[in-house]
Order: C-alpha cells, then structure tokens, then sequence
C-alpha cells in the first residue's frame, strides 16, 4: 500500500557540535582519536605528504600513550567532562525551549565529530522523522566554538558537507560560524568571572591580575591566510573585560596557549605571560578560557593543573574559572538564542549582538611574523 505524504509543519532541528573527545584515556583510543583529529588537512595544514609520514611515523607511535596518561586525570570512571557536558547542556537547554516554545517549533540535539552520536546519526533521525511526517523543514547547526577559526568551524562544515553529499534528501540548512560577540555567551561570561572575583576576595585573596586565555593559533593563519580567529579572540576579550565589575580592565591580560611544534604562534604566550606577571610582584591570578564553552582536557588539565603547578614553582598562584558548562543562567539565555537564531527576524538576530567599539579595533596588537618558515 502506497503511504501517503503529509507535509510536515514549520520546525527547525538544531545541533549543536562539539569536537569530542577519545572513547576512553588508553593508548589504542588515543592512537584513533588523534588519526582523526590531526589527520584532518584544516587542523593541519602544511604538506599533506610530509604531515602523513610525521602523523605515522613520529606522532602516532609516541604521542597516543603519552596523551593516555593526561586524559586518565580528567576520566570520571565512564566519560570526559566535554561529553557529559555537552550532553547534560543540551537537554537543560531542551527544557528551557519548551518554556518560550510550547509548540514546538525548535528542537535540539548535539553531535560530535570525532564521538558518538555522530553528525551522520543525526541525518538518520531526521530522515527517519520524514517518514513519519515530523521532520524538521530546516537544519541549524551551531559549531559550540564561540570564535570562527578555519581548524574548528570550518573543519566542522567540511564534515557536513560530506555526510550532505551522501545523501538524497537535503533540508534547507543554516550554520552558525561564531557567536562569540552574544549577549548571552558575553554576559555569562562576565557574571562568572565576577562570581569567581568576588569568592576569593572573601576568602581574603587579593587578586592582582586575570589573564583571558585562548587556545592557540599559527600565526601565519592570520597573517597570510586571514584568519578571523585573532579577531574574534580580541573581540572577547575587550567585550568581556570591559563588561566586568570586580576588577579593572588594565589589570587584564589576553593571551594564546597550546602552541607545539617549531612554528611561531599567536602571541603572547600564556605561561610566558604568568610567569613574567609573577616575577614583577603580581602573584595572584585568575584564569578564564573563553575558546571553550564546556571544559576539556585542555581547560581541565593543562591550564587547571600544569599551569596551576608552574605558577606555584614561580612563585605565585593560578585561580582557575570554570567553563561555562551547565550554568543554569547560560542554558537558559542560550535557549532564547537558539529560539531567535530559528525563529527571530533580521533585526532579532541583530540585537541580541554586542557591537564592539571603534577604538577598540585601533588598539589591537598586530601579529607580526618574526621569522620566515
């Protein structure tokens, strides 16, 4: 018998995608996790011939059980703090639509690229849902990156745009590439660093510098290729910074971390910065990373515990602010920003922005290539 087609009615799907992380903190995890991750020309983007005999013959072999070895302090016994997460924000999330959308117009998800669900398993349920007559009529997906940056965005519209050409049917579909200048990612921001401020003033600490860290970049990315990530990371940091009540703006520092191999990166350094902060007397400092939006190894461990050891050995101490994770205030004005992103005119989607001042770009620090590589 021949099923008859029933028009869906006016719903967007959004996913939310987050990067992933390995299935568990063993070398063999590791060793696939990192295959993928690096193997990816965004992430890496020199010669693809002399990065493949690197990748297979330095790094896979070496670098799985040492990175094992770090992902083992941050494993709860079943997952990663990314995955959780993201999963316990997007159902948070979820609720929270259905308070400002009791008909169900938007509905959420969140897929990884490198973990299960996948973005594939997403397509499935959505293709599934059009047999039923209750697909969605558009596709959102919203990469969790606040800043654009060709490694994280644009890697993650790469892997759409794979699982879209093996398809037959296709939604309209929309991506968001930043989101880092919304009131809702910027206020909250600001509302935990301040919580953070004000709880170690009553404890008695007084706080002498905070350092707004991001993860880092290849300097050539934004010199030669033009790269908007620098941008957006300046954008943050005067947005937040100049927002914020328990401190003031010229005691804040910007600063890049997780730079490897023999490239020049965005400067300045993070620890190069903390520890020259430290030997000129300002030995009390709170750390904020606003590249992540859900803690991760790199969050959790290499700022929350190294640097935290390395400033101790200096001679001052790190205070480390959370990511913003689960907040029930960022669910719930993330919720109203998804809810706008779908639903909301031009003008909605504009005034849920920051703009971000004129004199502020003139005094962005340029990046200049020290070296020739």
């Amino acid at each position: 018998m021949k099923t008859q087609y029933v028009h869906p009615k006016r719903k967007t799907k959004v996913v939310f995608v987050q990067l992933g992380s390995p299935s568990e903190p063993t070398p063999k995890a590791l060793r696939k996790y990192l295959r993928e991750f690096l193997g990816d020309p965004r992430v890496v983007d020199i010669n693809p011939w002399i990065w493949k005999i690197i990748l297979n013959l330095i790094v896979l072999p070496f670098r799985p059980r040492k990175s094992a070895k770090l992902y083992e302090r941050i494993w709860d016994g079943e997952s990663f703090p990314l995955i959780t997460n993201t999963r316990d924000f997007t159902k948070i999330v979820s609720e929270e639509l259905m308070k400002i959308d009791p008909n169900g117009y938007v509905e959420v998800n969140y897929a990884f690229l490198l973990s299960p669900p996948y973005v594939n398993e997403v397509y499935d349920s959505w293709e599934e849902d059009l047999k039923k007559g209750i697909g969605a009529t558009k596709l959102l997906v919203i990469p969790m990156f606040p800043q654009y940056s060709e490694s994280t965005i644009a890697s993650g519209i790469d892997a759409l745009a794979k699982e879209l050409s093996k398809r037959v049917k296709i939604p309209t579909f929309e991506v968001i590439t930043n989101f880092h200048r919304t009131h809702a990612f910027i206020d909250n921001s600001v509302k935990i660093v301040d919580k953070r401020l004000e709880s170690l003033k009553k404890q008695g600490k007084k706080i002498d510098s905070l350092i707004i860290t991001f993860h880092g970049m290849q300097k050539r990315r934004v010199i030669s290729k033009g790269d908007d990530y620098y941008r957006h990371c300046y954008e943050t940091f005067c947005l937040i910074t100049n927002n914020l009540k328990n401190i003031n703006p010229k005691k804040c520092h910007m600063s890049f971390q997780s730079r490897f191999g023999s490239e020049e990166w965005i400067t300045p350094y993070t620890e190069e910065v903390v520890e020259k902060l430290i030997s000129n007397g300002n030995k009390e400092i709170v750390i904020y990373s606003p590249s992540f939006v859900a803690d991760c190894l790199e969050t959790t461990d290499e700022l929350g515990h190294e640097l935290v050891n390395d400033a101790k050995e200096w001679g001052g101490n790190i205070y480390p602010v959370e990511c913003l994770n689960t907040n029930k205030d960022w669910c719930k004005d993330f919720a109203k920003y998804t809810f706008i992103q779908a639903e909301g005119s031009a003008q909605d989607k504009e005034d849920i922005e920051y703009r971000v001042e004129k004199k502020y770009y003139q005094k962005m620090p340029q990046q200049i290539m020290k070296h020739n590589n």
